[in-house]
């Protein structure tokens, strides 16, 4: 086919064959109005190229009370959006620190093939600060 060094049409512009989602978490942020009980919200954004369906698994945990619970994404979120996550949740927590963690089950597994998978947890942050 004529000739086989002028192959720059043929080369894939932008292609998808390395495309995945990224998703991370930012704005941890817990509600103390409500503490000792547990109240927890999460930004998830995919930052990669691209989106994944709803029912993406946000865990959040505790230091000393491990698993606080687990929430699904109710959206879909593409490539560039955020959608918000919160925990709502009867157990008790005095002093304690709490992050999250996106494409966790609850036991540390994740489900979704990301371009990063290093980048899935938030900072600690405190939750229901007693003062001494």
């Amino acid at each position: 086919m004529g000739d086989p060094y002028n192959s720059y049409r043929r080369n894939a512009q932008g292609s998808a064959d390395f495309c995945a989602p990224d998703l991370v978490l930012y704005d941890l942020d817990a509600d103390f109005d409500i503490c000792p009980k547990v109240g927890v919200c999460v930004w998830v954004a995919n930052q990669g190229c691209l989106g994944v369906g709803a029912g993406v698994n946000v865990s959040f945990y505790e230091e000393m009370a491990g698993l606080l619970g687990t929430v699904e994404t109710k959206a879909p979120i593409v490539a560039g959006a955020a959608v918000q996550v919160c925990l709502d949740s009867d157990m008790e927590v005095q002093n304690g620190l709490v992050w999250a963690s996106v494409d966790d089950d609850g036991m540390m597994k994740g489900a979704l093939n990301e371009c990063v998978e290093d980048n899935n947890t938030t900072e600690k942050i405190p939750l229901c600060l007693i003062p001494k």
